[in-house]
C-alpha cells in the first residue's frame, strides 16, 4: 500500500504511478517476468520508495539465480550498490558472486580440456529477446530531462507494454512509439540522444545496401533489439540502432557479429525499411536455392 508521504506531489505524477500498476498487474500474471521486475524496481527507486525497489530487487534477483543467468545478475550487481546497506541485498550479492565465480571455474576447466571447443559459443535464441526495461529506462530518461511531459511519458509506456505483449517478430522501441503517435517533437528528442549519447546520426536513406554486412546479425535479432548492420569498414561493422542508451545492446550486437562495431542513431521509419530490404533480399536468396 502507498504511504501518503509516497503519494505524487503533482496531478500529473498520477500517470506513473498508473504505469507501475500496469506492470504490478502484468506480474500477477507473470510471477517471473524478469523485465517487469527491473521495471518496477527501477520506478520505484525513482520516486523514492526504497523498500519496495529494494523488494523488487530481491525477486529479481532470486529468479536470475534460480535461471543460473550469470550475464543478467553480474548486470543486477550495479543495480544493488544503491542497497547494499540491506541485509537481504548483501545476501544476493554474496549469492550472485559466488555463481560468477561457479562459471569462471566452469570456463577454466573447459579452457584446459584439450579436447574442448576454443569458439565461444553463443547463444542467439537467447540474445533475440526483446528488453522492455531497456526501453522503459529510455522513456523514463526522457521524462527525466524533460523530453517528454508526465502524460506523453504514460502513453508511451502503455504502448510499450501492449506492444511488447504481442508475441511476433516486430521491432518495438521508443522512437516506434513516438513516430506512430506522430509526435511533434520527435526531432527534437532525436537530436538529445545524439548528443546525450554521444552517437552520431545517420540517414538509412543515403547509404548503399550491403548484404554482406547486413546479414552479419541475423534477421530475428535485428528486429527484435532495434539493432541492424548496414556497411563493413576493413574489418568493423557500421551499426544503426534505435536506443542509444543500452550498453548492453552494443555488447550483444559485437559478439553476435564477431566484428569491432561502431554505432549510429538511426529513424525508425527508415530502419524498418533497412530492415524489410534484408528480408526480401533473404527471402530472394531462398527462392533462388529451392
Amino acid at each position: 500500500m502507498t504511504t501518503e508521504a509516497q503519494q505524487p506531489e503533482a496531478s500529473g505524477e498520477n500517470d506513473v504511478w498508473e504505469a507501475i500498476a500496469a506492470f504490478e498487474q502484468i506480474l500477477e500474471a507473470m510471477p517471473e517476468d524478469t523485465a517487469s521486475l527491473a521495471v518496477l524496481a527501477h520506478a520505484y527507486g525513482e520516486i523514492g520508495d526504497h523498500a519496495k525497489a529494494i523488494d523488487y530487487l530481491v525477486r529479481l534477483g532470486s529468479i536470475l539465480l534460480k535461471q543460473e543467468d550469470v550475464a543478467a545478475a553480474v548486470e543486477l550487481l550495479e543495480k544493488l550498490t544503491p542497497y547494499e546497506a540491506d541485509e537481504r541485498i548483501g545476501e544476493l550479492q554474496s549469492r550472485i558472486r559466488t555463481l560468477v565465480a561457479g562459471s569462471m571455474d566452469e570456463i577454466s576447466s573447459s579452457a584446459s580440456d584439450p579436447g574442448a571447443s576454443t569458439a565461444e559459443e553463443v547463444d542467439i535464441d537467447a540474445l533475440c529477446q526483446f528488453k522492455v526495461a531497456e526501453e522503459l529506462s529510455l522513456a523514463w530518461n526522457l521524462m527525466e530531462s524533460g523530453e517528454l511531459t508526465q502524460d506523453e511519458y504514460a502513453s508511451v509506456v502503455q504502448d510499450l507494454t501492449e506492444l511488447s505483449s504481442v508475441d511476433d517478430d516486430a521491432t518495438v522501441s521508443v522512437l516506434h512509439v513516438l513516430e506512430a503517435r506522430a509526435f511533434k517533437g520527435i526531432d527534437r528528442i532525436m537530436s538529445a540522444l545524439v548528443r546525450d549519447s554521444a552517437t552520431p546520426f545517420i540517414s538509412l536513406m543515403d547509404i548503399e545496401f550491403q548484404f554482406q554486412a547486413v546479414k552479419l546479425l541475423p534477421l530475428q535479432f535485428c528486429s527484435v533489439r532495434g539493432a541492424i548492420g548496414f556497411e563493413s569498414v576493413t574489418e568493423d561493422l557500421l551499426v544503426a540502432l534505435l536506443n542509444p542508451f543500452d550498453p548492453q545492446l552494443r555488447l550483444d550486437v559485437e559478439q553476435v557479429s564477431g566484428k569491432k562495431c561502431h554505432f549510429y542513431l538511426a529513424r525508425p521509419s527508415e530502419f524498418d525499411a533497412l530492415l524489410k530490404r534484408y528480408q526480401q533480399t533473404m527471402e530472394e536468396d531462398d527462392f533462388e536455392e529451392s
